[in-house]
């Protein structure tokens, strides 16, 4: 029914019918439908604050990717943030954070974003955030990119080889901001140097 609604108030009213469904799964379902339908901010506020009560973490994840897109407001995307962060299964967490990393329009919660990308464990999961957070940190100030470029560094050489590479590799897009074609140069010449210290 909700894409055949043409009015608002029918929206509101099917937002409130989906917010009263019990088994979460088929409420998260609801929200995903009606949440690119909803015409005003209260309403989609609504819908977050519905999403973020959903227990089964994946449900909330899929939730979340869904509504973050459509929040026009920066304090709603704190709130998802915080919500994504929360989320304990890794692949869930990491999903989430994808989605919402293009969006984060303020320093500090792209700093929030890409510290819980650091703690990430998994590999893969970690990379394709940080590859996301790169391309939206390396249009932020040089001096603010520097320092979360030491810090993000710092810690992640304190991983494996195979992480750490994997983790530059995605980072490309800072180290090009910071520094340019000499510094992505001077990058791998120093992945080489310490190469040969590993072998």
């Amino acid at each position: 029914l909700a894409p055949l609604l043409p009015e608002e108030n029918l929206l509101a009213e099917a937002l409130s019918a989906a917010l009263s469904i019990q088994p979460e799964y088929y409420r998260a379902d609801a929200l995903i439908t009606l949440a690119p339908l909803l015409p005003e901010e209260n309403l989609l506020a609504e819908a977050l604050s519905a999403a973020l009560s959903i227990q089964p973490e994946y449900y909330r994840a899929d939730a979340l990717i869904t509504l973050a897109p459509l929040l026009p407001e920066e304090n709603l995307l704190a709130e998802a943030l915080s919500a994504a962060l929360s989320i304990q299964p890794e692949y869930y967490r990491a999903d989430a954070l994808i989605t919402l990393a293009p969006l984060l329009p303020e320093e500090n919660l792209l700093a929030e974003a890409l510290s819980a990308a650091r703690k990430i464990q998994d590999e893969k999961y970690r990379a394709d955030v940080l590859k996301t957070l790169a391309d939206k940190l390396s249009q932020i100030e040089n001096k603010q990119l520097f320092s979360h470029w030491q810090e993000t560094l710092h810690i992640l050489s304190l991983r494996t080889r195979s992480n750490l590479l994997s983790d530059i590799k995605s980072l490309t897009p800072v180290i090009f901001s910071l520094g340019g074609e000499e510094a992505l140069r001077d990058v791998a010449s120093a992945i080489v140097d310490v190469s040969r210290w590993w072998r």
